[in-house]
């Protein structure tokens, strides 16, 4: 079989791990709203210094915004490495050293702007205005002040050249002659060049009340930028969800366990004979005796039917497959539960049953059904008992009126089918006690016994571990009719069921009937083609519930 790659297969592991990817997701957003709402609070503010006042009429010798594009943004430079510190040591001598503690100043020029942009952060609403207000007043004032002395220093040498010019066309006192045209008043050239000193000298005195930088756009308070506990909580959700998520699928390609039916049956080269669902109690007490869970009927008599139709052959011609062996690849796949269940299923259906614990490992078969566990198989083959002292009988159901009836039909409907023949299950419990297992199971006994059992029994159901962990089931490879894997959705391990399909493909002559899967979700029950189990459309009095 190939692999499915549509999208269910593969979003398979995020869907299994659903509600833990969520947990994740909301506890990351739990502790990230509790971090940032105890976080320190941080403040921003803004505000712009305007260039471009003082530079319609260029003061010779200075630059200016428009003059000079690399001058306005090395004006950021200084606000950044003089201004900034500057103010800050201002602020500290002021008292306001707390306000403006660890915060930031930050000047941007735009491209071909006359604005700087002062930014600033801090803990303290109030601080952050202050401070970067006070960077820009300090700038603003640098600025003037830097301005000021520019056109003082052009004034005065402006007048000088003026005074140099009036004093060379005053007349010498010994030759009674000035800078003149030979007439003693002075020449045209001298009379403009005066003139235009004059002007300029006026037009520099106006420009003093002109400031060279002026800050617009002051700031009022700060702004709350971090930190927003709901915005984080939310981010730190989906980064949760994200990270647990990539978690979820990297664990699935590394956890080789097998989760779905095609799995299964690839994993094991074998078909599906039935698939049964996941039940908090497989086996139920009613009216004093166990019973198989309601959603576990209809697999388990899908299973009886396929095991009798079974016993068919592709010719027609009846064969022989009464002694069933039960193995599974892992330990804990649900196989004893399931031997179990399907023997009361057998029993209920008037068939003559029974199970042989072949486990003197972990033996179960007591405890599962309610019976004593003094004795069993481990004393029919010392010899010491026989078969039908050794077996202990399940009684069935007293009352089938004890059982509940499906929601919507009355109690007692099927009173005409309750004389129907009544099947038996004998149980040959298994036993801790025994010295060597393999041994015991290896010898001419243990054939002679399931020989016996099948001549008398319609079905034997043998419950053996699992053959990669103990070697006790490699001798009833040989001596039974038919083998049942039992593999469990999500539990299964691929390399197991890989290596159990070889085992029984080079060691055993009695042919692989199928897989039976515990465990398996309704959804991957549908996609198999099998109906979700809980669906009855008779009476349970009616079907032998």
């Amino acid at each position: 079989m190939t692999e499915t790659t549509d999208a269910t297969a593969i979003f398979a592991p995020l869907l299994r791990r659903k509600w833990l990817i969520l947990t994740v997701g909301v506890v990351v957003a739990v502790l990230s709203y509790v971090y940032y709402k105890h976080e320190t609070p941080t403040f921003s503010a803004t505000t712009q210094v305007f260039l471009g006042a003082s530079t319609e009429e260029p003061v010779p010798g200075e630059k200016t915004a428009k003059t000079s594009g690399v001058e306005v943004a090395d004006q950021a430079a200084v606000i950044n490495s003089i201004i900034v510190e500057g103010v800050r040591r201002d602020l500290h001598k002021a008292g306001y050293g707390k306000l403006v503690t660890r915060a930031k100043v930050k000047a941007k020029v735009p491209e071909k702007s006359e604005f700087v942009n002062i930014s600033a952060e801090a803990h303290s609403a109030k601080g952050v205005a202050i401070f970067v207000n006070a960077v820009a007043q300090a700038y603003v004032r640098r600025r003037n002040i830097s301005h000021e002395r520019a056109i003082n220093r052009a004034i005065a040498i402006s007048r000088r050249q003026l005074a140099r010019i009036e004093a060379a066309n005053v007349p010498s006192a010994h030759s009674g002659k000035g800078k003149t045209g030979g007439s003693g008043a002075p020449s045209a050239s001298s009379i403009i060049q005066q003139a235009n000193l004059s002007t300029k000298i006026n037009q520099l005195e106006a420009s003093l009340g002109v400031t060279a930088a002026q800050q617009v756009k002051p700031a009022t308070r700060g702004t709350l930028v971090a930190p927003a506990p709901k915005k984080d909580a939310i981010f730190g959700f989906v980064v949760g969800v994200v990270l647990a998520s990539i978690a979820a699928y990297a664990l699935s390609r590394l956890d080789r366990r097998l989760r779905t039916l095609d799995g299964i049956e690839s994993a094991f080269g074998s078909q599906i004979l039935t698939a049964l669902p996941k039940v908090a109690r497989p086996i139920v007490d009613r009216g004093g005796q166990p019973s198989p869970s309601r959603n576990l009927l209809e697999p388990l008599r899908r299973l009886h039917t396929t095991l009798q139709l079974g016993a068919v052959g592709q010719n027609g011609a009846p064969r022989t497959l009464r002694r069933i062996l039960f193995i599974s690849a892992d330990t804990g796949d649900g196989k004893s539960t399931l031997v179990a269940d399907l023997a009361l299923v057998q029993r209920d259906a008037g068939q003559r049953a029974a199970i042989v614990e072949a486990n003197f490992r972990n033996p179960a078969q007591s405890k599962l059904l309610g019976l004593g566990d003094t004795y069993g198989l481990a004393e029919v083959l010392a010899g010491t008992m026989s078969i039908e002292d050794a077996s202990q009988r399940v009684l069935p159901v007293a009352n089938l009126d004890d059982v509940d009836a499906p929601e919507g039909h009355e109690a007692g409907v099927a009173t005409a089918v309750t004389a129907r023949n009544a099947g038996s299950l004998f149980v040959l419990a298994g036993s801790r006690t025994a010295a060597n297992p393999p041994a015991l199971l290896a010898d001419a006994a243990m054939a002679d016994v399931l020989q016996a059992l099948g001549e008398d029994y319609d079905y034997v159901l043998v419950d053996a571990p699992s053959p990669l962990e103990f070697s006790d089931a490699m001798p009833l490879l040989g001596v039974v009719d038919g083998i049942v894997i039992v593999a469990r959705a999500g539990y299964t391990r691929e390399t197991s069921a890989q290596r159990l399909a070889v085992l029984l493909q080079h060691n055993t002559t009695a042919p692989v009937l199928g897989i039976v899967a515990n465990c398996v979700s309704k959804a991957d029950m549908s996609r198999h083609g099998m109906a979700p189990s809980g669906r009855q459309t008779w009476p349970r009095r009616l079907i032998g519930a």
